[in-house]
């Protein structure tokens, strides 16, 4: 008869197995698609390898230099022995540079339709954020480029979700403008010097969105709890001097100090 902790045992090291896995294949690839449950398993532990990994290599002494790098950063020893290497220069490489101001949340979850097939599992792509390939980048950028041909202004939604993609990357805005650029041209077909679009086009984009949430009541109440009856939070008023008063001890030993100095 198998016993209770062996088995436990045996089902967590599985677990931190699949872990590692799904760590060097997102690093590698830079986005994957896997389960729902998997995904959301796995974000806490590669958000924790990836932030102790980035900053022990800002944190690395200049002495260090090479080979030498990968041994005394600790992040790495989370890889499989084939993947140490490989993984760890691209961090060591790109991810360093991409991520100078961040120190946590390099990693974010997109629910996807559920999986073809018997078991219709749900799924989700995990992607790293900032990178070539966000899956979230380029349709935010879609969505501002229909709208911009449109003539409708963005909504409180989007307007943060832009606000979010452009915050810590680098030249985060002048990016987001050009992926808006290359949507309009691979997906409603804009001319590149007169900036119009085809008849086909022109009828789809008749369809406005709900005009309520760009110009109407909506506008600026999106992003306001409807639960919670929410004021805004009043500004502080700048006073000189010290917030709190001196404790007696403090006074009595300035006026022995000043005595001194007097003496």
């Amino acid at each position: 008869m198998p016993k209770v902790f062996t088995i436990q045992k045996n089902v967590i090291s599985h677990k931190k197995l699949i872990y590692r896995n799904l760590l060097a294949n997102l690093v590698h690839h830079e986005q994957i698609v896997t389960t729902s449950a998997k995904a959301k398993a796995a974000q806490p532990f590669i958000e924790k390898v990836l932030s102790e990994s980035i900053h022990q290599c800002k944190t690395l002494p200049a002495k260090i230099k090479g080979d030498a790098m990968y041994y005394h950063i600790k992040g790495f020893n989370y890889f499989e022995p084939k993947e140490k290497w490989e993984c760890g220069h691209k961090i060591l490489r790109e991810l360093v540079a991409r991520y100078p101001n961040r120190s946590a949340g390099f990693t974010r979850v997109i629910k996807l339709e559920p999986r073809l097939g018997e078991d219709k599992a749900p799924m989700s792509v995990i992607e790293l954020v900032d990178s070539k390939y966000e899956l979230k980048f380029w349709y935010i950028a879609k969505t501002v480029a229909r709208l911009e041909l449109q003539g409708v202004p963005l909504d409180d939604l989007t307007e943060l979700n832009v606000k979010k993609l452009t915050e810590f990357r680098p030249n985060g805005e002048k990016a987001f403008r050009e992926a808006v650029t290359v949507c309009k041209r691979k997906f409603f077909n804009e001319d590149k010097k007169t900036k119009e679009v085809p008849e086909e086009v022109q009828e789809n984009l008749t369809n406005l969105p709900n005009m309520k949430m760009h110009t109407g009541d909506l506008k600026g109440k999106l992003l306001v709890s409807k639960r919670y009856l929410t004021k805004p939070r009043p500004e502080k008023e700048k006073t000189k001097g010290p917030r709190f008063p001196l404790s007696p001890f403090l006074k009595q030993k300035a006026k022995e100090a000043k005595e001194a100095k007097q003496a």
